[in-house]
């Protein structure tokens, strides 16, 4: 029996076809009553009579088929496509209410009863701001999705987000709405914040133990060092004046002084200097790193590509820092690029911040190293001390903004600089500044 069912629903899905097997059933019918209409008629009736007759004949045979070709199996259809939908919306796992222009519930499934607190007999019939009393009111102009709180007796209320469609009915005065417990996501949201928090908190507790680190650093080391470098160049003076050879002692000096970098950078990552602020065009750091990396990028074989606004993008800061951030930034990328490739820094403005990306067709950044890329020490370079991002970091920081790294696709790094755009009230550029930013602009 569902076989044939499905078997005729498929073929009265098309109007044309339904209209085609009715005339055919009548037509078939009405022949073969004409047919068999003189055998059976008796001599006494009239024509109204074979006509009343004909029609009776008609009736009685074309109802039953038509019942049972065409009327029975679209009632199943449609009580089966009916069952079927209310169990979907019975057993669905968010709420579904229907409701009319007025606000009036009409009809509800077990997860909005749930959501309510509430027997589903006692929801329908009330209005949507009986229960949500921030529910628009406006059954014209209501909105698509939007977001409420759910009053539920003796509980505390509940935020869900709401969607909002069309009902098909015959008046089209009904909307549906389907409603989603946010419950569980605006926790997973505070679990976030509150690991970001705690991240935040760990990170500030490391660069309170290496500012204690730098500075027993800073007394322990760095002055011994600067004294053996200093007895090392003398005796090194003495043997090339006695013709010994001094191979040995300028490879010693020259691991003393990548020391002393690396003691340097513990220093500037513990305890970075506070600079002069003030009011300048992003464009004027980008061009003098842009000026101290051209030599380099034409020894690699590394095409450098600079993108930048027409307009000059203040901001209020140390222009050094911001420099030395950038450097550190586009030296990263070439290093990553030791056979050749593409440096591309882009300067864009949004809303009121400006972004310089700089980005590279270099191997990208390692998996191992990408979740922990700004912490102390983490470093895919052989010589490297791993505190460079952190500077970089803690230099975006200080000046409101933000430094985020990620790879690109297929392949190579980006680096996001974010920094607020300087304010009317932070100061006016003076003209020699207005002037280095057009130069800096057109070198770009």
């Amino acid at each position: 029996m569902s076989n044939r069912v499905s078997a005729l629903s498929s073929i009265l899905r098309s109007p044309m076809r339904i209209l085609g097997i009715v005339l055919m059933l009548v037509f078939t019918a009405e022949v073969g009553v004409m047919l068999l209409l003189p055998h059976v008629v008796p001599d006494f009736l009239g024509e109204s009579g074979k006509a009343v007759l004909d029609a009776v004949l008609l009736t009685m045979v074309c109802a039953p088929v038509l019942w049972w070709v065409i009327i029975g199996p679209l009632r199943r259809i449609a009580i089966q496509e009916h069952q079927r939908s209310e169990t979907i919306v019975a057993n669905a796992s968010e709420g579904i209410i229907t409701f009319d222009s007025s606000g009036r519930i009409v009809s509800c499934n077990r997860a909005s009863s749930e959501l309510f607190a509430v027997d589903a007999a006692e929801l329908v019939g009330k209005t949507t701001h009986s229960r949500m009393a921030d529910f628009p009111r406006s059954f014209e102009t209501l909105p698509c999705e939007f977001r409420i709180n759910v009053d539920r007796p003796d509980a505390p209320p509940l935020p869900v987000q709401v969607s909002v469609s069309d009902y098909p009915s015959e008046t089209g005065q009904l909307r549906i709405a389907i409603l989603r417990d946010l419950t569980e996501i605006q926790r997973a949201e505070q679990e976030r914040l509150l690991m970001a928090r705690e991240t935040e908190a760990l990170r500030a507790q490391q660069m309170a133990t290496l500012a204690q680190l730098a500075t027993g650093v800073a007394h322990e080391i760095r002055n011994p060092l600067t004294s053996i470098k200093m007895l090392i160049q003398v005796n090194r003076g003495k043997f090339a004046d006695e013709g010994l050879p001094t191979d040995d002692l300028e490879l010693v000096e020259q691991e003393i002084r990548r020391m002393e970098r690396s003691v340097n950078s513990l220093l500037d990552y513990a305890r970075p200097e506070q600079g002069e602020s003030k009011v300048f065009p992003i464009q004027d750091a980008v061009g003098r790193s842009v000026q101290l990396i051209e030599g380099r990028c034409a020894t690699q074989g590394v095409e450098l590509v600079l993108e930048c606004d027409d307009r000059p993008q203040s901001i209020n800061g140390d222009a050094a820092q911001i420099q030395q951030l950038l450097l550190n930034l586009m030296l990263n990328s070439l290093d990553a690029m030791p056979e050749g490739g593409e440096l591309t820094v882009a300067v864009t403005s949004e809303d009121s911040e400006v972004q310089v990306t700089v980005s590279d067709t270099g191997q990208g950044i390692s998996e191992a190293i990408l979740d922990k890329l700004f912490t102390p020490f983490a470093t895919s370079k052989p010589n490297g001390v791993g505190l460079g991002l952190g500077i970089c970091r803690r230099i975006a920081q200080s000046h409101h903004g933000t430094l985020t790294g990620s790879n690109r696709i297929p392949r190579g790094a980006q680096f996001r600089l974010a920094l607020p755009l300087a304010t009317q009230s932070g100061g006016q550029l003076r003209s020699d500044d207005a002037t280095s930013s057009e130069e800096s602009c057109n070198a770009c």
